[in-house]
């Protein structure tokens, strides 16, 4: 089958996106893969955003679609996507399905380097494996100068790790750069409160059922600004130890939603997951529960460690 025949759902969450959302879906329009459907979902913006998408959606009626949003305020990003794709869900079927921020730049070819992998893999696999895949990513700036030519390595992170003590507690694949099977899709159950961020679950949800590639090369400019819901921290610099060794607070607070995640995860999971799963679960939601010393050597034991040196210095502080 040629890998061009799949059909595509990008799903946009937007907020007060006014001044980057024409840029990013420009560049999703000037794709060289053209048969996708982009569903978007503005999350009670107060600027012109809504307006914008309107336009949009009112120039290419076959690929734009808005989602409606009856709510009065906004629920965050990490919701917002978990109602675009259960909305996409109860209305149609796709074969592969993406992320994307308001804020980003898509390189031209990123749909179909993607699709082609993908594709690629489930052909080695099969269709009905579970398979995640991301790409590396472009860190630039508000004015998309270049900060970083790989977030890889701007955030000391290795794709090649995918097994879930690491995994549990540190996410290493960025949700804009996903893509993902219908295998993967009809699984997820995306829509509870104590998920720490989708792209973290979905994450977890591949590497304990299915398959996670990686594409090493940056298919998007990763736009950093003041309003990033989440951005891009350069690791093992002066200031980044200077942080760690001062008292992050950020450390503990992800700490803890990382267990109760966890937690969520093996209620929601037990029936599908090995025993072997469930005992590194187990062993990981009651870790806090130890006192610091033995806290140390079960995440050295089990490896539920961050990826760097500095990363997991930081951790072991604050574990």
């Amino acid at each position: 089958m040629n890998y061009f025949c799949n059909r595509i759902a990008i799903c946009l969450a937007t907020y007060n996106g006014e001044s980057y959302i024409e840029a990013q879906l420009n560049s999703i329009l000037t794709q060289t893969y053209h048969n996708w459907t982009l569903f978007i979902r503005d999350d009670c913006s107060k600027d012109s955003t809504l307006a914008i998408l309107q336009s949009y959606a009112l120039r290419y009626p076959e690929q734009i679609i808005i989602i409606p949003n009856s709510a009065r305020k906004s629920s965050g990003s990490k919701n917002n996507f978990a109602s675009i794709l259960k909305w996409v869900n109860k209305h149609y079927s796709f074969d592969y399905y993406m992320f994307s921020d308001q804020d980003d730049i898509w390189l031209e070819s990123k749909i179909e380097d993607s699709v082609k992998k993908l594709h690629q893999t489930e052909n080695l696999l099969s269709k009905s494996i579970p398979v995640l895949l991301h790409t590396d990513l472009r860190v630039v700036d508000q004015d998309l100068n270049l900060l970083g030519k790989s977030f890889f390595q701007y955030r000391a992170l290795n794709p090649t790790i995918t097994d879930l003590p690491h995994l549990l507690v540190q996410n290493n694949v960025t949700g804009c750069t996903m893509m993902w099977n219908q295998a993967l899709n009809n699984i997820l159950h995306l829509d509870n409160e104590n998920i720490a961020m989708h792209d973290w679950w979905i994450t977890l949800v591949a590497s304990c059922f299915g398959q996670i590639v990686c594409i090493q090369e940056p298919t998007i400019l990763y736009r950093q600004h003041k309003k990033n819901v989440i951005g891009a921290t350069k690791v093992n610099t002066p200031l980044f130890l200077l942080k760690r060794l001062s008292g992050d607070t950020k450390i503990k607070e992800t700490l803890n939603l990382s267990i109760v995640q966890a937690r969520t995860f093996l209620h929601v999971y037990r029936k599908e997951l090995s025993p072997e799963q469930i005992r590194i679960l187990n062993v990981f939601i009651n870790i806090a529960k130890q006192n610091k010393f033995i806290r140390i050597i079960t995440a050295f034991k089990y490896h539920f460690l961050k990826q760097g040196i500095i990363q997991i210095i930081g951790e072991l502080l604050y574990l």
